[in-house]
Parts: structure tokens; sequence; C-alpha cells
């Protein structure tokens, strides 16, 4: 006899049950497995970071280059090469113990130390990574011997003197050339660089020395040269004003002296005029003769007459008559 259906259904019931089941399990475990990979496919990206896109499947790397900050979707089996978007610094120093060895224009031996900084271009990120990354971070490596090279190179420009008088100048050569290479051909940008250390031969140290204490010394002197014209022209001015005012003060004295000669030059002429007139009145009066007239002006100028005298002074007039005028008398 044939079975029936329902033997059938029952027969098969317990397989089928544990079938839904397995299928129940197996989408759980893809619809996790789902859930973790779209929870680990984010990443975020700090504002000084930039990044490239690594697919460790399959062993790519996308050429568009992430530089805004935020939570970026990177996909599964993702993950993301950081580089950094600011200034960066690499040194040569004797922390390190990498001081450069060089030479000078003119043959002396060298040390520099050397700090400059560069900024990674985000446009050549992605011809970085495939030019010179090997591992990632392995282009700095490569920057530090491009660094040593280029500036033990531009150093063999200058003398030793240059570097110890113009080392800011030679710092600003050094930077340039560093920046047109990395521009062209390592895809960074280097915006400046100083010269920290510049150690030469110690004799050619101790006579640079001497050498700018003498001229230093020279421009005191100078200097002082300077003041000392400056003092001795004041000087001279001064003594030029002063020899002035005592040649104006001496022709005032002249021209008064010349003034005052005049005036009594003019009171003597009228005093003497007025003489002559009176005395000629009086001789014209008396009908005197002349050696009259000359014992009269004698004994009137005895007695305080003449011109000059007052008429005031009520002094009584002595005249002797017959007295030879040589003759001195004296009245008690």
């Amino acid at each position: 006899s044939r079975p029936s259906l329902a033997s059938v259904c029952s027969a098969f019931l317990p397989s089928l049950r544990m079938a839904g089941q397995a299928i129940a399990s197996l989408c759980g475990v893809c619809g996790s497995l789902v859930v973790i990979l779209v929870l680990f496919s984010w990443s975020s990206l700090s504002g000084i970071e930039m990044a490239l896109r690594y697919n460790k499947v399959l062993n790519t790397i996308d050429p568009v280059v992430l530089d805004t900050p935020g939570l970026k979707f990177v996909g599964p089996f993702s993950t993301l090469i950081r580089y950094p978007k600011t200034l960066q610094t690499l040194a040569y120093n004797s922390d390190d113990r990498d001081l450069l060895d060089g030479r000078t224009r003119d043959g002396l031996p060298l040390i520099l130390g050397v700090t400059f900084q560069y900024q990674l271009q985000a446009r050549n990120l992605y011809k970085l990574y495939t030019s010179y990354e090997q591992q990632v971070g392995s282009y700095t490596n490569l920057f530090r011997l491009v660094g040593i090279h280029i500036v033990t190179e531009a150093a063999t420009n200058y003398t030793a003197y240059e570097f110890f008088s113009e080392k800011q100048r030679i710092a600003s050569k050094m930077q340039a050339k560093l920046d047109e290479y990395f521009k062209t051909n390592l895809f960074a940008d280097v915006s400046s660089l100083q010269i920290n250390e510049d150690d030469l031969p110690e004799a050619f140290d101790s006579t640079i020395k001497l050498a700018a204490t003498t001229k230093q010394k020279r421009i005191q002197m100078e200097q002082q040269k300077e003041a000392k014209k400056v003092e001795f022209q004041t000087a001279i001015n001064v003594a030029g004003a002063q020899a002035n005012v005592t040649i104006q003060n001496a022709m005032g004295e002249v021209h008064q002296i010349y003034a005052q000669g005049r005036a009594d030059a003019a009171i003597i002429s009228t005093y003497v005029d007025a003489e002559i007139g009176a005395y000629g009145a009086v001789r014209d009066a008396m009908n005197s003769s002349p050696g009259e007239t000359l014992e009269f002006i004698w004994y009137d100028s005895l007695g305080g007459g003449g011109v000059g005298s007052s008429a005031m002074q009520g002094n009584d007039v002595n005249m002797l008559v017959g007295v030879n005028p040589s003759a001195y008398i004296s009245q008690k």
C-alpha cells in the first residue's frame, strides 16, 4: 500500500524545521557581519591631516586625496593612510648627531647645523605615495638625504668670511634651492631655513674675531674723530662769534672816542673863538697895544677871568701894573 501524504509530511517536518532554523541563523550571522562591516567602514580625519584610501583586499590606492576634516566612509576592508597638512621641521643638529660636514668656497672645513620647514602638497600626495613610499612615512628619509646633498653643495658657493658675516643671506639662498628642488621632484614646499651652527676651524675663528674687534675699534675711533671734528668746528664757530663781538665792541669804542674827540674839539674851538672875540673887544675898548693886550690876558688868566669864569664867584680882581709877567707872585 502507498503511504499517505500526511505520513510523508510528518516524516519530513523535523528536517524542514531544522533547515529553517539553519537559514534563520545564517541570515542573522550575515546581518551581523554586514552591520560590523558597515560600522568599521567609517574613519575620522582631523583638521591637521590629509589621507589616501587604501584597499587591503585589492592592495590599491584611491588617487583622490581626502583633506577635509570629519567622518569619512572608506568602505569595508579599507583604511586611511594619513599625512600631515601642517609645516614639518627637518633638523640636522648635534642633538641627533647628524651635523653636516662640508667645505667653504675657499676650502676650509665647515660643520653645519641646519633646520628647515616643509609642507607636503595636497594636490600631489598620490604622486608622493606612488613615487617614494615603500613604507608609510619613508619619504622623510628621502627628504633628509636630499636636504644633506643640497645644503652641503650650496655651502661650497660661499667663503668662510661670508658664513661669519652674512649668515642670513646664505640661509635665504639655501632655502630657495631646497624649495625649487622639493617643488619639482618631491612634491613639497620649503618655506624657511635656519643656520643654527656653522663651526669653522679654530684658527680662522680666532682671526675673524680679532679682525672684527679691530674693525669695531676702528669704527669707534672714526666716530670719536668725527665727534672731535664737530667739537672743534663748534669751538671755531664760537671763537669766530666772540671775535665778531670783540670787533664790534672795539668799533663802538672807536666811534665813541671819535665822537667825544670831535665834541671836545668843537667845544675848545668855540671857547677859543669866544676868548678871541672877548679879548679883541677889550683891546678895542681900551685902545691898547698888542703888548698891553697880552699883559692883560695874562693877568686876567691869573685872576680866573675869561669867558670860562663865572661872574657870580664874587672874587675881587687885582691888577698889578709894571710887574714882569714872568715873575711868580704868592698871595697869602
